[in-house]
């Protein structure tokens, strides 16, 4: 670990060192490029389009999935026959939990969170819980963080404190 923080500042700039290790090891590798848009042979103008294009999507799949502003989802909701999530998510990560919260666990969820015993517990609001539930299956608003903590308090609470 401390070998990484010995790296002079200018090694942390840009991608240079890393290319000319892959270099060093085999310059064959250089001709293929990264999911990042690094390396290949398109030439500095295409590579640096390229790369603005793959960044742009790895940030545009963050946002439509996990960080998806509110007044987004609502947007999102009422195209919802369009599919627009074809166009955004599994560019670069496999999981997808504000879709698969609102689809295919929808049903969990709602058995998990909206069950008497999770709406008992001494922690949670009842009426905010039922209402991030229910926006969020719903599909006009993304709650996916909040539904992550509170199913993981839920899952604790049954596994280590309930009785059983």
């Amino acid at each position: 670990m401390q070998t990484v923080f010995r790296a002079p500042q200018s090694a942390c700039v840009n991608n240079d060192v890393c290319l000319r290790l892959i270099a060093e090891g085999d310059a064959s590798l250089l001709q293929i490029r990264t999911d990042r848009g690094h390396a290949g042979n398109q030439g500095p103008l295409a590579t640096e389009i390229l790369r603005g294009l793959l960044e742009f999507a790895a940030k545009a799949e963050y946002a439509y999935d996990y960080g998806m502003p509110q007044w987004v989802a609502q947007i999102d909701h009422l195209l919802s026959p369009f599919h627009l999530e074809r166009l955004f998510l599994g560019r670069n990560k496999f999981y997808h939990f504000r879709v698969w919260y609102r689809d295919i666990l929808s049903k969990y969820v709602r058995e998990m969170l909206l069950d008497n015993r999770a709406l008992s517990r001494p922690y949670l609001e009842r009426r905010g819980a039922e209402d991030i539930v229910r926006g969020h299956l719903k599909g006009n608003r993304n709650y996916t963080s909040a539904i992550h903590k509170v199913l993981t308090l839920e899952l604790i609470h049954r596994l280590f404190l309930d009785p059983q």
